[in-house]
């Protein structure tokens, strides 16, 4: 599911438009002054029923979306919710049943000279293989 979500926000073109191809797992290129997502598995449950699982996944995703300035950190954010929040389809071989914006928190980071401002949103993202 992590390499299929990271591709349905990169064919969103306003998305693209503002990260290029910088949306990463659990990585976050150090030194970059353009924007970039790195996104981490916060949980994830997998949905029982009588008979074994169902085949459906609950997973929680952190997205910290970052940028040199808040403004475009936030600008990141809102793009990734204009794609994500309320989804609901077939991408790549996956059935997202639904995407759901459920926190958000931002932050700001120094290294030397090096500065950064972060967006983070969490996401209760269910979703399974598509039939």
């Amino acid at each position: 599911m992590q390499t299929k979500l990271a591709n349905l926000l990169l064919a969103h073109a306003p998305l693209a438009a503002l990260v290029g191809n910088r949306v990463d797992w659990d990585t976050l290129p150090q030194g970059s002054p353009e924007g970039t997502i790195s996104m981490s598995v916060v949980s994830g449950i997998t949905d029982y029923h009588m008979a074994g699982a169902s085949g459906l996944v609950f997973t929680r995703v952190q997205f910290d979306c970052r940028d040199a300035t808040a403004a475009k950190a936030r600008a990141i954010a809102e793009a990734l919710k204009a794609r994500l929040s309320g989804f609901r389809g077939d991408f790549g071989g996956y059935q997202f049943q639904g995407c759901f914006e459920v926190s958000q928190r931002t932050s700001f980071g120094k290294v030397d000279s090096h500065k950064w401002f972060t967006d983070s949103r969490d996401y209760a993202i269910n979703w399974g293989l598509a039939s």
